[in-house]
């Protein structure tokens, strides 16, 4: 008998768990729907380079639709409840959808209210229109004070403010005005960066590049007005330019449907990804409560193990477990990139020298991940 399941978004979780799904068992054996309220699909690593002039927007979206194989349904709609227990998701329209497995993958949303003054006081990357905005700042300034740093404390790809300030420096510089800019990264640790190996490389650097570095500052709140940014520390700095990571939290569905916690993080099985209590939902990416990194990666290999256990569980076979697999791959500038792995048992990163080869494969992964990622062949 056909069984059916309902992934809710179509980020790079949902669509690379369905697009497995489709090629792993016949529509005879299961009804995949994904759904979603936005009808492009974004190659989010993409804002970096968008913001400082290096990606365009044809270069890093696509119709959501093209993306599935011909046995995946695409639903654009809006969820407004979803019913563990009756097995039942509501829509916008009115109209229901029960499943067999349900899988949430409704990744994560921005919440400015978390840092008073960041909308209308902050820059960001962390959506195509704000990069864009943040574009027209960096190709004009020609003299001041630029902060870049960590702003909300749970963001998608922590790396990225350390990518945008070796970026920055590195336009700067081929724009012929660093010598006139204060480039300062600012950070809530007594360091650049978590992991000490990695962080070590990072620092060295900073001070190479004669980028600042400000320790210990928490934003607290901004005062756009007045171009100034105050931390819980008690310190306040000035600026021209502040580029921060915005405050993430779950899914608004997440919250109203009471199977998050309070910020709307779903607390899941860390090797099964099963929702805790329930053995036919599940979730996968930024959208767990899981204390490790929220990237695409994480995305990436939490819907291989899901599609194989689903997969298992209809046909009989192995279920495989996630161990906690994250790659990075860091962009320095200066067609450099260092990298990071981790897992649950290997959390600290090596400190790996910035060089060529890395920078290629960041550069290589974004042309492979339309044609291979996306569509379940990696």
């Amino acid at each position: 008998m056909e069984k059916r399941v309902l992934i809710l978004g179509g980020g790079d979780g949902g669509t690379i768990l369905a697009n497995r799904l489709a090629r792993r068992l016949g529509p005879d054996e299961l009804s995949i729907e994904v759904i979603d309220k936005e009808g492009t699909h974004w190659y989010q690593p993409g804002f970096l380079f968008s913001a400082v002039g290096e990606a365009e927007r044809e270069e890093i979206s696509l119709c959501r639709v093209a993306l599935y194989k011909e046995n995946v349904k695409f639903t654009q709609a809006e969820v407004t409840k979803i019913d563990l227990d009756d097995r039942k998701v509501s829509l916008k329209d009115g109209s229901e959808r029960s499943y067999d497995y349900l899988v949430i993958a409704t990744g994560s949303t921005l919440y400015y209210d978390d840092i008073p003054g960041f909308k209308g006081g902050a820059d960001h990357f962390w959506s195509f229109g704000a990069s864009m905005r943040l574009r027209k700042k960096l190709m004009s300034i020609k003299s001041g004070r630029v902060l870049v740093g960590v702003g909300g404390l749970t963001y998608k790809c922590p790396v990225a403010p350390l990518e945008m300030v070796f970026l920055a420096d590195e336009l700067f510089r081929r724009r012929g005005v660093r010598d006139s800019i204060e480039l300062v990264y600012l950070s809530p640790m007594g360091r650049a960066y978590g992991p000490h190996l990695l962080n070590k490389l990072v620092e060295e650097e900073m001070a190479k590049r004669g980028i600042e570095l400000v320790t210990y500052f928490t934003v607290d709140e901004i005062d756009g007005k007045n171009r100034k940014v105050m931390s819980a520390e008690g310190d306040s700095l000035d600026y021209d330019i502040l580029i921060l990571s915005p405050p993430h939290r779950g899914s608004e569905v997440i919250i109203n449907s009471g199977i998050g916690d309070d910020e709307g993080w779903v607390p899941v099985d860390k090797h099964f990804l099963t929702v805790k209590g329930y053995d036919d939902a599940f979730a996968i990416g930024d959208a767990t409560a899981l204390p490790i990194p929220k990237t695409g990666v994480v995305a990436h290999f939490q819907a291989a193990t899901l599609a194989n256990n689903i997969a298992a569980d209809i046909r009989g076979g192995i279920k495989e477990t996630f161990d906690g697999q994250s790659f990075c791959l860091i962009e320095m500038g200066e067609s450099r990139a260092s990298a990071q792995v981790s897992n649950y048992r290997y959390n600290i990163p090596p400190g790996l020298i910035p060089n060529w080869l890395f920078h290629a494969m960041k550069m290589a992964f974004t042309k492979m991940y339309w044609k291979y990622i996306l569509t379940g062949l990696m």
